[in-house]
């Protein structure tokens, strides 16, 4: 043994021949602080997520995508907004199945009614209270499948589908007892929010709130502005929240509280939307995987018929398309990393108990 101790290379003095110095001393409390200090570093380190992402090709298809809006428009009444939405081709998207509401308020945003939930691609569905045994003109324009006009927006739209204008919308009973002129005065007095969910075909497509009423011809889709007459449509609004699919923790969608003050009136605001699928893991692999999108937007605005100025429909659209690439999202924390930095700091701690300073 004594023979394989002379193989020793980091032999240890005798405490006689130890000296405690000044220096020595400086050096072991300095020491003493920078291991303190890393291994808080690398504590924090290890209790903070981190976020690993990666890009694959995305394979998903023929899944639905749900689409959750809050916008208000300050300026025009609920009564005459529709919410429609498209796919790619322009032609409306059919089995949509949807949760939205509609809210009257005033200019500055303050809530003057309930919400009442709306139809979507149906601007015509509107409650009623009339006697069910009802059945109103349609002023000669009815036809095989439409018998009777019982609201005002009835006799509009078998008017727009017998291609005939309307002169006057006071000779009608159904808008004189809808006030249908009172109503009219609302528009620049009054605004409406609409919010709520959408659960539409995960493929690009579009939506949009427009005012007039709208209606589908020959696969076509169209807004008639007959009833309203030579009016203005001020569509400044704002935007709540836009999101498509669910939040994950640290998401940013860069149209959550945007405010738009458009000027002219009538103009036509486009909204372009990319949006890249993601899947989002958390550090609880028990909890569910979220599968939502990211997406960024860019807009423009032009001018309408109504504005006097350029072809369009006065509102706000969004057409989005859907990237073929998937983001995943994973939060992990740097365990390796921390148990390093430990083992580290007990080796330095081990060979200053035993070797001292000189």
């Amino acid at each position: 043994m004594k023979s394989l101790q002379n193989f020793d290379a980091f032999a240890k003095p005798l405490k006689d021949f130890r000296i405690k110095t000044l220096s020595g001393a400086l050096v072991s409390i300095i020491s003493s602080l920078i291991i303190g200090i890393l291994f808080t570093s690398e504590l924090l380190s290890f209790t903070r997520t981190r976020s690993k992402q990666e890009i694959i090709v995305d394979v998903n298809r023929g899944e639905k995508m749900s689409i959750y809006l809050d916008i208000t428009l300050n300026f025009i009444p609920c009564r005459f907004l529709s919410l429609d939405t498209m796919d790619t081709t322009g032609a409306q998207q059919l089995n949509v199945m949807h949760e939205v509401y509609k809210t009257s308020v005033s200019v500055d945003g303050t809530p003057l009614s309930d919400s009442v939930r709306h139809a979507v691609n149906d601007a015509s569905a509107i409650a009623t209270t009339r006697d069910p045994n009802y059945c109103g003109s349609c002023y000669g324009a009815e036809s095989p499948s439409r018998k009777c006009c019982n609201t005002c927006e009835e006799v509009q739209m078998a008017y727009n589908e017998m291609r005939w204008v309307l002169v006057n919308i006071s000779a009608f009973e159904q808008c004189r007892k809808e006030n249908w002129n009172e109503i009219k005065q609302k528009i620049g007095n009054e605004g409406c929010r609409i919010h709520g969910n959408l659960t539409v075909n995960r493929v690009g497509g579009a939506f949009h709130i427009a005012p007039g009423h709208s209606y589908t011809e020959n696969h076509a889709h169209f807004h008639s502005f007959q009833s309203l007459g030579p009016v203005q449509f001020n569509v400044s609004h704002s935007i709540g929240e836009l999101r498509f699919g669910d939040s994950y923790p640290g998401q940013v969608n860069p149209l959550d509280g945007t405010k738009m003050a458009v000027q002219p009136h009538s103009q036509m605001f486009i909204y372009y939307l990319k949006l890249v699928p993601t899947m989002y893991t958390g550090i609880n692999r028990n909890e569910s995987t979220v599968i939502t999108n990211q997406y960024s937007a860019t807009w423009h605005s032009k001018g309408t018929p109504l504005s006097g100025d350029g072809q369009g429909l006065p509102g706000i659209f969004f057409n989005y398309e859907i990237a073929p690439l998937l983001v995943k999202i994973t939060e992990e924390k740097n365990f390796l990393s921390f148990s390093s930095v430990q083992q580290n700091c007990l080796d330095v701690c081990v060979e200053d108990s035993d070797f001292g300073v000189s």
